[in-house]
């Protein structure tokens, strides 16, 4: 009788975790999902965020009925003043009516201005949020954050979500940007003595999203001035119109925790390059037999680039050796290039213009910003015996110092399906 009343007893208790439900859970339906967010300094030591929040479809869509006259947004903007984020979000709350949350985010929009003042109180903020992920792109915008919110009109895809992700996608970008952006990266970067985190660098565009940008014809060419180099430019700065009114186009290095500087999205190539984190990419060089011509080729690494160095003292040298091929499949020249003498100087021309364009990126992250983006003081840390003397080694000072070798091969794979180059039909022999 006793064991018949103990099992009654145990009976509840044992089917209380399956009478467990979602009564403290939200249904999605009820949720708004912020997709980005975007911090400039406010008016009193405080900041202000914008977010941009994932437009709900109707119910009527959802259920396959007429989504005709409705709103073409795919994104509801809005702006808050508050000392930190939570904050933000509690205030906003006030007057949204679905549930605030940040388990969708894509991408966290830091304002020029702010990025140059510090951005350490917003980032030890957002780091203990429970719901910001670390899979969340960082980007630094040209002028305002919340310009950039605004910004975000795509014209091709209507799913801001989808859009976002295609948009940032390494594989579909290529190397113009930095390949590892994301916020994880980023912290732990900042908090490396003397390693300079980077972030995509983006900028809105007004002209664009007026409809006042305009490409210049060919009524006034001149036939003596060199082609430009598309990928010499910052973002912003691209001759184009129509499409969405934001560029993604380079990066953005900082110096612990202000931002020292932009670099183009050539130089983020190099970047790239000398990192081991470079992706197939269509690449412009100067044609070797004509200065003014340039020529397209697909490039990709054969391997990851090797990297040692050599401590004497307080000297550190660098060594950089870095394999690189390519297709070819754009040029102006009437030159063969699959005739091997040719492919040689070419092959020749390719390497040379790598290590004058990486030495320049060089120089300017590590001897003009004193900031180390390719984690060199991980390898040299290795040659101290104590943490302790690392520290007191300080990196930072030295990187200005440091000296590099950089060892830079090309080889040319494939010449596209053209072979040689395009002749008219009267001038061949």
């Amino acid at each position: 009788m006793k064991r018949l009343l103990r099992a009654f007893l145990c009976l509840p208790i044992a089917s209380l975790p399956l009478l467990s439900g979602c009564w403290d859970r939200l249904d999605p339906e009820n949720m708004a999902f912020i997709m980005a967010v975007g911090v400039d300094p406010g008016p009193s030591n405080d900041f202000i965020y914008t977010f941009a929040v994932a437009m709900p479809k109707s119910s009527n869509a959802a259920a396959g009925g007429d989504t005709s006259g409705g709103s073409d947004k795919i994104v509801d903007v809005f702006s808050q003043e508050a000392s930190n984020l939570t904050a933000a979000l509690m205030t906003s709350q006030s007057y949204v009516a679905r549930r605030l949350t940040l388990i969708h985010s894509k991408v966290f929009v830091l304002g020029e201005s702010l990025a140059r003042k510090g951005i350490m109180p917003v980032m030890g903020e957002v780091v203990r949020n429970d719901e910001f992920r670390r899979t969340v792109n960082v980007i630094t915008t040209k002028g305002r954050a919340d310009t950039f919110i605004h910004s975000i009109k795509p014209r091709m895809e209507k799913d801001i979500n989808l859009w976002f992700e295609l948009e940032l996608d390494p594989h579909n970008i290529g190397a113009v940007t930095p390949h590892h952006s994301r916020f994880h990266d980023f912290i732990v970067d900042m908090e490396q003595p003397g390693t300079g985190a980077t972030t995509i660098l983006s900028a809105a565009r007004s002209d664009i999203e007026k409809g006042k940008a305009r490409i210049p014809d060919g009524s006034s060419e001149n036939r003596d001035t060199a082609q430009p180099m598309t990928e010499d430019e910052y973002a912003g700065e691209p001759h184009r119109s129509g499409e969405t009114p934001i560029d993604f186009f380079g990066s953005a290095v900082y110096r612990g925790q202000r931002m020292a500087g932009f670099l183009t999205a050539y130089e983020t190539v190099m970047l790239n390059m000398l990192r081991g984190e470079f992706e197939k990419t269509t690449l412009e060089f100067r044609d070797p037999s004509e200065k003014k011509l340039t020529m397209s080729i697909i490039m990709s690494a054969q391997k990851k680039p090797d990297i040692r160095i050599e401590r004497r003292g307080d000297e550190v040298q660098v060594f950089f050796k870095v394999r690189m091929e390519g297709d070819l499949i754009g040029s102006f020249s009437e030159l063969d290039y699959t005739l091997p003498r040719n492919q040689v100087m070419l092959e020749a021309s390719v390497e040379e213009q790598l290590r004058e364009r990486a030495s320049k990126m060089l120089d300017k992250t590590m001897h003009q910003w004193s900031t180390d983006c390719f984690h060199i003081g991980n390898r040299v840390r290795r040659t101290f015996p104590t943490l302790k003397e690392w520290y007191a080694y300080k990196w930072r000072d030295h990187i200005k110092d440091a000296k590099y070798r950089l060892d830079i091969r090309f080889q040319m794979r494939r010449h596209g399906d053209q072979v040689g180059p395009a002749v008219e039909g009267d001038k061949m022999n």
